[in-house]
């Protein structure tokens, strides 16, 4: 008995294989072979998955739908194979497509509804561009709403983005005036039109470019198409729209247009606001978070004042996170930060101070306080954070760290990066990123033999360095000097496979000027072009005319500035800030009036506070006070805030020129004074723009009195000295307001 039981088994054993193989023999039959039926069963079986596909049916559209099981099957399984062919034509597909129409003996009426029916089940064949035409060529106009979804999934999917869009309309306005429903599919993927706009106009200015190209035209200019207007958006906002059955899916749709408006055009926005008030939708935190995407930095103030309207007119009055982080980002982005933070903490306080669970919310609130240098609010919410248990994301630990070294606090920072490594759960979290800010907060503070210490830490660490790194590590070497380290990292690079980008080379030229080593630099700009597949840009060539600059080389700065026009390279604030500083070092101030001026007419430029700073060094060193003043006054003009270095420039210049009536003018804008007092302004030593400056508010322009860029109190000190010497009019009040925030330099002034 066990004999025999084993042998069963061997048996067995050794026809396992044989009995695999068959069975999948035979499931690979089936899968193949299943579908496969002679001609003369096809009507036959046409039958039962046409009967499925009336069952399938949507229930919303029952006008559209015909019982014709039979022909629109036949015809899916017929133009199947020939759709397979790579070599088939619209003449081959129409031809079939009418046979098989007559060989059913399908009546005119029902074409549209049979082939509808047969497009449903053609699969990805439906993408065909012929098969489309074809359809079309024999329907003539479309009226049947289930062909016409359809006919706008073929378009969509074959990507005929040109075809799509006229059909869309074209049947649009058919429904609008036949009073035929628009499919719920056509509307969601007019929806996804709208917001592939972008995409596929950058598409067809591409093969635009391409089809030039072929022609030997290939630098001329490509004007971008505009395949979304602004009208199309409405006829599908006003026609479209409305037919959707649930409010749900039209505040959706709603939303997602107005994401491609508020990119676009963000006036349009109040447009899509008014479309929506009208079918019942009013504005809710979603659509005010779309909104605040729309407040930039040179955005106007009227747009963000209304975008505050609507959030305070809404119906519901809770904020939830997603409007929350927006309205941070937006602070962030628009540069009004004192009174946006003012605004959105009054905001939660009305609404209900939500807990902050999520730490992309939590690393904009972090961002928006480190903008404006709250430490408090930077500090308070980190710990809020972690006192709830939200783990924070890389990017949230980003966030933290750069606020602390962005505010002069790299250790608080590199402290936090110390708590993160010690915990397992956010050590993985920890990159050289997150170390990059810790180091240009110390390289800015020219603390470099930390910056040493922490990147010795880092190879103990095993941080994974990237070129960003190398760069920042780059940067260290020019502003230190130490041109020998430079060499090394140079090497390090290159062993672990990092190609030295446009950056690394702009860095490297902007050691060797840092170390007396111009030429040096000039023969490294010479081999990245001729040597490399990189370019130069335009760092690279302010670099260069800085380090001419710094040895008064003007001449040769100016041929840089002519080569980098020459490569197509807009200058920019920055150029013309070092083309002001070259005219000067090279004691040409009235060249640096001369060259900016050209510039910023020819680029269209709007000069920054850096230019107008070096300008009105340029009038100083020219001895032209007057003109000094007036560079000041527009700066006031077009609300360019002054820095430190600003007021301590005039400031010096006024003692040194006893100009006694133009350093109380400028100590009292300075701390945030109104001038007063006429004997000041009556003098005639004020040039007339600064004086009409003076009869509007100018609070705004008070000089920075912490950070980096700040007013140094010794300035202020001889300042108020050269006041006090000439019993200058109003002294007594500045000097008041000035004992607040600089006691030792308010000494100075006689009693």
């Amino acid at each position: 008995m066990i004999e025999t039981l084993h042998m069963t088994m061997e048996v067995l054993a050794d026809a396992k294989v044989e009995i695999f193989v068959f069975l999948l023999a035979a499931c690979v039959h089936f899968l193949l072979f299943s579908n496969r039926l002679p001609v003369k069963d096809l009507k036959a079986k046409a039958e039962e998955p046409a009967v499925r596909e009336q069952k399938a049916r949507p229930a919303a559209e029952p006008q559209n739908v015909k019982t014709l099981p039979g022909p629109a099957s036949c015809i899916c399984y017929g133009m199947k194979d020939l759709l397979r062919s790579d070599e088939v034509t619209q003449e081959l597909i129409e031809t079939e497509l009418r046979r098989l129409l007559a060989s059913f003996e399908v009546p005119e009426d029902e074409t549209q509804a049979v082939l509808a029916s047969a497009c449903e089940g053609l699969g990805r064949f439906i993408a065909n561009p012929e098969l489309l035409a074809s359809i079309k060529a024999i329907v003539g106009e479309v009226t049947n709403a289930y062909l016409a979804e359809n006919l706008l999934r073929g378009y969509w999917s074959g990507k005929a983005y040109a075809n799509f869009d006229s059909f869309l309309f074209t049947f649009g306005d058919f429904c609008k005036t036949s009073g035929t429903h628009i499919p719920r599919q056509a509307i969601i993927l007019a929806i996804q039109f709208v917001v592939a706009a972008d995409q596929i106009e950058a598409e067809a200015a591409q093969k635009q470019k391409a089809r030039l190209a072929l022609v030997g035209r290939g630098d001329a200019p490509v004007a971008t198409p505009q395949v979304m207007t602004w009208e199309k958006l409405e006829t599908i906002m006003k026609d479209f729209l409305p037919m959707l059955e649930d409010e749900a899916s039209r505040y959706v749709s709603f939303h997602r247009i107005l994401d491609v408006v508020v990119k676009r055009d963000a006036e349009k926005c109040w447009d899509v606001l008014k479309n929506m008030k009208q079918q019942g939708l009013p504005p809710n935190n979603v659509t005010c978070s779309i909104l605040l995407k729309g407040a930039r930095k040179h955005s106007q103030d009227k747009f963000l004042l209304d975008v505050m309207k609507v959030i305070d007119t809404r119906e519901v009055k809770e904020i939830d996170e997603v409007l929350l982080g927006s309205l941070y980002e937006a602070c962030i982005r628009c540069g009004q930060m004192k009174h946006l933070l003012e605004y959105v903490q009054k905001l939660r306080q009305k609404g209900g101070l939500i807990e902050i669970r999520s730490p992309h919310t939590g690393g904009s609130i972090i961002r928006a306080y480190g903008a404006t240098g709250d430490m408090k609010g930077v500090w308070d919410t980190w710990n809020d954070l972690k006192s709830r248990g939200v783990e924070p994301t890389r990017i949230t630990l980003g966030c933290m760290v750069e606020a602390l070294a962005a505010n002069d606090d790299p250790e608080g920072a590199y402290e936090v990066i110390q708590g993160a490594l010690a915990d397992p759960n956010t050590r993985g979290l920890v990159t050289a990123v997150t170390y990059s800010s810790v180091l240009k907060s110390l390289n800015y503070k020219k603390r470099y033999n930390r910056v040493w210490e922490i990147y010795e830490e880092m190879i103990r660490q095993k941080v994974e360095f990237t070129t960003t790194t190398y760069n920042a590590l780059l940067d260290v070497c020019a502003r230190s000097g130490e041109i020998s380290r430079a060499e090394p990292l140079l090497k390090q690079m290159v062993e672990q496979g990092l190609a030295p980008s446009v950056i690394t080379y702009s860095t490297v030229i902007k050691a060797y000027c840092g170390a007396n080593m111009l030429e040096q630099a000039f023969k490294l700009f010479e081999e990245m072009k001729s040597h490399t597949n990189l370019d130069p840009d335009e760092v690279t060539f302010n670099t260069l005319m800085d380090g001419c600059a710094r040895y008064g080389l003007f001449d040769r700065g100016c041929e840089v500035l002519q080569e980098m026009r020459r490569t197509g390279i807009p200058p920019s604030n920055y150029t013309l800030s070092v083309i002001a500083k070259l005219a000067n070092r090279s004691k040409k101030p009235k060249m640096a009036f001369k060259i900016v001026e050209a510039l910023r007419m020819e680029y269209g430029l709007k000069l920054n506070m850096h230019v107008y700073n070096n300008l009105i060094h340029a009038a100083i060193l020219d001895n032209d006070l007057m003109k000094a003043q007036e560079l000041f006054a527009t700066m006031l003009e077009n609300k360019i805030q002054p820095d430190g270095r600003t007021y301590a420039m005039v400031l010096r210049a006024t003692v040194t020129h006893k100009l006694d009536a133009l350093a109380n003018v400028m100590l009292h804008i300075a701390f945030g004074m109104k001038v007063q007092d006429p004997r000041i302004v009556n003098n005639g030593k004020l040039h007339k723009s600064l004086l009409e400056q003076l009869l509007r508010p100018v609070q705004w322009a008070k000089a920075p009195l912490r950070s980096g860029n700040q007013l140094q109190e010794d300035v202020v000190t001889d300042a108020v000295e050269f006041l006090s010497s000439v019993e200058a009019a109003g002294l007594t009040k500045l000097v008041a307001e000035i004992s607040k925030t600089m006691p030792s330099a308010a000494a100075m002034a006689r009693p």
